[in-house]
């Protein structure tokens, strides 16, 4: 009997711990994708529409289409466009995604990403 209860005990050890590093490994993959995103989406959309005589409110909308196909998981994405001139070349976003940690806990991870065209 005491070795069933010191299985049992070992066992539920053993999933805690695999539980809480699949939920740190997840935080840190998601956090870096969205950095990485960022900065790259935020990039070609300031290379595109520099000066091309769109209005703020359709590049704004091009970045959120952007941000949407290549953050397609089954997250939650807020998109927060900070400045957005493309006549001097300024495009500021805060970008924050909430999802499920594999223990069931929601965690938010956010970036913010500024680049001005010299």
């Amino acid at each position: 009997m005491k070795n069933i209860i010191l299985g049992f005990t070992g066992c539920m050890l053993a999933i805690c711990m695999v539980i809480s590093c699949l939920s740190i490994y997840s935080i840190s993959v998601r956090k870096n994708e969205l950095e990485n995103c960022t900065s790259q989406v935020v990039e070609q959309n300031l290379k595109t529409y520099y000066r091309s005589g769109k209005e703020s409110g359709e590049v704004a909308e091009a970045l959120r289409q952007e941000f949407m196909l290549r953050l397609g998981s089954a997250s939650q994405l807020s998109i927060d466009v900070k400045a957005c001139d493309m006549e001097k070349g300024i495009l500021s976003v805060r970008v924050s995604e909430t999802f499920t940690l594999p223990g069931g806990q929601k965690k938010e991870v956010a970036c913010a990403k500024t680049m001005i065209v010299e």
